[in-house]
């Protein structure tokens, strides 16, 4: 079915010829040949089942809390863990200071960040691991279980940081582990990066991964990010986008609190209608517009059930169907906004008020540009309302939108791996969220990412009550391993530079 939209290209009734969305799917077939190096690993991983998690039980006990000086200590523990990880596993490692960071009015160091690397054969292709191992601080939240101790309920693993950090980081430890056990080589070069501040926005790491793009990051073909969740509870699925933001504070400093409070919902009624959709003139001029084969993406989609959301939605959003609702919180803008507060002003003798809110940006729009469309239209509002009370502009905070290309080679070994291990052809999905990890690895380095998923739904990534399944666990360390053997099979870099040397007939 073709949903018509505002974003629809024109003439696009068939398959468009848009290399971004092309048809995705890999075979009729649900199953891919597992070769017996690959079927040996995988017999590994399942008679270490309880070693594994005894060992995620480990890292989950360390209180790693990155951005909070009472758990310092305990992140200098987390490091000499993964450390101590590192060298069983024979991979070289360095621990790098990144710099400094502003914490309860004191100037600390911020934690470190560790590069890792196994292997350097000009002849294999190169993956880089991007996993952050701290976590956030329990006490704001209500756990049912102790968020130190690995809790096995239902066949459910609960720890803070089972599925969002650490679990992924014991994956990867544990996949690399299973070559080591069957004195197999790594079919890829294999590069390692893991920091401490993936909880406080990864404050310090974009900027020292830049020093590092032309060493250590150099020969990366791609970056592999575990996280987020299944759209789902059975399908696997692969991230190949997410949108950006723009969080901004609007403050007026006046004599009356109520008439500015009149001057503040003056400006937004202007700027977002009753449906909270945008009002700013040409505010979506620059949104990529979404053809058909998109929205098969979207349609495949299947474990997304709208009736399980609909009596949350807004009245005008009800009616919607599946491709449509994943569209409007995917690929296109929209607002958040907090309510108006009193706060204490500098000088005592005024008042002052000020309101949070969150410019959702998708693909094409510039953070520049959305930045100067604003601040041009709460400068014209207030000039032709002739309101009395100036308002003021402030950017709290801002993250690029970003979409890798789903037929790339990146992403057509990760559906192969999970296909391979799973028999499922995993959903192709992005994220309502924005994430500062994507901006350093493809605008600042300009590689090649995917994000996997290892949880379903409702895991309660980075909340009281974390978990993973003991069968999602165990999967994620197979498709690693068979991710790896898919890389492999690529040709590489100098075969195909061969190859296009070679002459025409």
């Amino acid at each position: 079915m073709v949903y018509p939209h505002a974003y629809r290209m024109e003439h696009t009734e068939t398959n468009t010829s848009n290399n971004m969305y092309g048809l995705h799917a890999i075979s009729q077939s649900k199953k891919i040949k597992i070769p017996p190096e690959l079927l040996k690993l995988l017999q590994t991983i399942d008679s270490m089942k309880e070693k594994f998690m005894q060992n995620l039980a480990k890292a989950i006990e360390i209180k790693s809390v990155g951005p909070n000086l009472l758990f310092r200590n305990d992140v200098q523990k987390m490091v000499m863990f993964v450390e101590e990880w590192l060298k069983v596993l024979g991979m070289k490692h360095e621990v790098f200071n990144i710099g400094t960071y502003t914490v309860e009015g004191k100037k600390c160091r911020l934690p470190p960040v560790i590069l890792a690397s196994l292997g350097n054969d000009p002849n294999k292709r190169t993956i880089c691991a991007y996993v952050h191992v701290d976590v956030p601080d329990p006490k704001f939240q209500k756990w049912d279980t102790d968020p130190w101790k690995l809790t096995v309920k239902d066949g459910k693993l609960y720890g803070n940081g089972t599925g969002c950090g650490k679990g992924p980081l014991m994956c990867w430890l544990h996949a690399l582990l299973t070559f080591k056990m069957n004195k197999m080589p790594l079919p890829v070069n294999f590069r390692m990066c893991i920091e401490m501040m993936g909880h406080a926005n990864s404050q310090g790491f974009g900027a020292f991964c830049s020093t590092k793009k032309q060493d250590f990051f150099n020969h990366v073909d791609f970056v592999v990010q575990i996280d987020g969740e299944w759209i789902g509870h059975k399908v696997p699925c692969i991230i190949f986008g997410t949108v950006g933001n723009i969080h901004m504070e609007m403050t007026m400093e006046g004599d009356s609190i109520e008439t500015m409070k009149s001057d503040m919902n003056t400006i937004f009624d202007s700027m977002v209608n009753e449906r909270m959709e945008i009002q700013i003139p040409h505010y979506s001029d620059s949104v990529e517009q979404i053809g058909p084969d998109e929205e098969m993406i979207y349609a495949k989609i299947d474990e997304f059930d709208p009736e399980e959301i609909r009596e949350s939605l807004p009245p005008h959003k009800r009616s919607w169907d599946r491709v449509r609702l994943l569209i409007n919180m995917w690929r296109l803008p929209s607002v958040m906004l907090d309510k108006i507060e009193e706060c204490t002003c500098p000088n005592r003798e005024k008042k002052m008020i000020r309101r949070h809110f969150i410019l959702k940006i998708v693909p094409r729009q510039t953070l520049d540009y959305v930045k100067e469309l604003v601040v041009k239209h709460v400068q014209r509002i207030t000039k032709e309302k002739n309101l009395k009370n100036k308002a003021n502009l402030k950017i709290i905070s801002a993250g690029k939108p970003w979409v890798e290309n789903i037929n790339s080679s990146c992403y057509s070994t990760a559906k192969k791996a999970i296909l391979q291990i799973t028999k499922m052809e995993p959903f192709l999905i992005r994220e309502q969220v924005s994430r500062e990890t994507t901006n350093v690895f493809d605008s600042g380095l300009e590689k090649k990412l995917v994000i996997l998923p290892i949880c379903a739904r409702g895991s309660n990534l980075g909340q009281a009550n974390e978990h993973i399944s003991s069968r999602c666990y165990q999967e994620a360390i197979k498709v690693l391993v068979a991710y790896m053997f898919q890389v492999a099979s690529l040709k590489t870099k100098k075969n195909v530079k061969a190859k296009s040397d070679k002459p025409k007939k």
